[in-house]
């Protein structure tokens, strides 16, 4: 019976996240019958019950050790693991996990990782040092590609798929769920606009814009859902952002498990999104989204989907925002057209990431 590891940020109740595990724990088992796999998790209780899987607690060195000693190959991944913009100890620890896998000799596939931004020399030489020595990669977006070539990772070659959460089937998604939490929340008919927003730098010019334009589009018809994706934090920005509103907004106040805001995603019209993986959730099912990047993962992927650049959070403006939504409503069929395109694309794209893993376990 095939066992892996899987690192990455789990159990921390980051909607991206976990839907990331479920993808791939969804696409791995459709490829390799009987796989065992056991998750590094914050919360491995959780993880466990959740994802049907073994899980510890990702912060024990013996017990990750143990874990490693008797699998057939470590998985580093998806999302952004690497990068020292949040937190220079975030590589320390996964090329830390790595590392000890590859004193044991086992393989490591780097699974569907989005790159960087690494701005620490220290950060950059560790990079280099460690993931030379890694068996097979797989990044998520070319940036992620031409990072690596920058910080010096020559070998193995790197191949660019796509995020695992484009590799779900919407077919495979409950829309009936979301559509109960929008009853619950008073959302009952007319198109409704998802919006997500997270604290970032302490800024505070990005949510008067955000409002304003909620606003409008609530003048235009438009219901307004605020959306939370890693609580607490967002909840307490989207409560920023509807407190400077002049309407009431819907605002998600509970705490939603990943499947839930998928469901959720499948029933809205417009998006609006700082986080990259609620753009992800909507384009899967065709709902025209506009990127407010933090980070250069969001642009990446929205070039990916032929969309235009996102409105950088640091400058944005109104009118840019505003203008944005009134060209997206006005082209939207054709937006949506183009989205299904490029997603039946890059769902092949996000498979192959299994595929890959998969190779590497036909030789063990």
């Amino acid at each position: 019976m095939p066992r892996v590891v899987i690192s990455g940020y789990y159990g921390f109740h980051n909607c991206g996240d976990e839907a990331i595990l479920f993808a791939m724990l969804q696409a791995l088992r459709g490829l390799v019958p009987g796989l065992e796999a056991v998750v590094l998790s914050k919360e491995p209780g959780y993880t466990a019950r959740e994802f049907g899987v073994r899980s510890i607690l990702r912060d024990s060195p013996r017990q990750v050790l143990q874990a490693l000693r008797s699998a057939d190959m470590l998985i580093s991944g998806g999302g952004g693991l690497l990068q020292d913009v949040t937190s220079y100890r975030s590589i320390v620890y996964y090329l830390g996990v790595v590392s000890m896998a590859r004193l044991l000799g086992k393989p490591v596939f780097f699974y569907a990782q989005g790159i960087g931004p690494v701005n620490t020399r220290t950060g950059r030489a560790l990079v280099r040092l460690v993931v030379n020595n890694v068996n097979t990669i797989s990044v998520r977006d070319p940036e992620s590609k031409d990072e690596l070539a920058a910080m010096g990772v020559t070998r193995p070659a790197v191949h660019v798929t796509a995020d695992p959460v484009l590799g779900l089937l919407p077919s495979s998604i409950d829309r009936k769920k979301g559509r109960e939490i929008l009853l619950s929340l008073g959302i009952d008919s007319g198109p409704v606009a998802g919006i997500s927003v997270r604290p970032w730098k302490r800024l505070e010019n990005y949510k008067k814009v955000v409002a304003k334009v909620a606003d409008e589009l609530i003048a235009g018809g438009w219901q307004v859902l605020l959306v939370p994706v890693h609580c607490p934090g967002d909840n307490v920005t989207c409560r920023e952002v509807a407190a400077l509103m002049r309407s009431k907004p819907h605002l998600l106040e509970f705490n939603v498990k990943y499947s839930d805001l998928l469901s959720l995603a499948a029933n809205l019209d417009l998006a609006i999104g700082m986080r990259l993986h609620f753009l992800i959730f909507c384009v899967i099912f065709g709902v025209p989204v506009i990127g407010i990047p933090y980070d250069p993962k969001v642009n990446s992927f929205l070039q990916s989907m032929g969309l235009p650049p996102g409105l950088n959070v640091e400058n944005l403006e109104y009118n840019q925002l505003s203008l944005r939504v009134k060209q997206i409503l006005e082209h939207r069929e054709k937006v949506c057209a183009g989205l299904r395109e490029r997603v039946a694309f890059l769902r092949q794209e996000a498979l192959r990431n299994a595929a890959l893993a998969a190779e590497i376990l036909k030789f063990r």
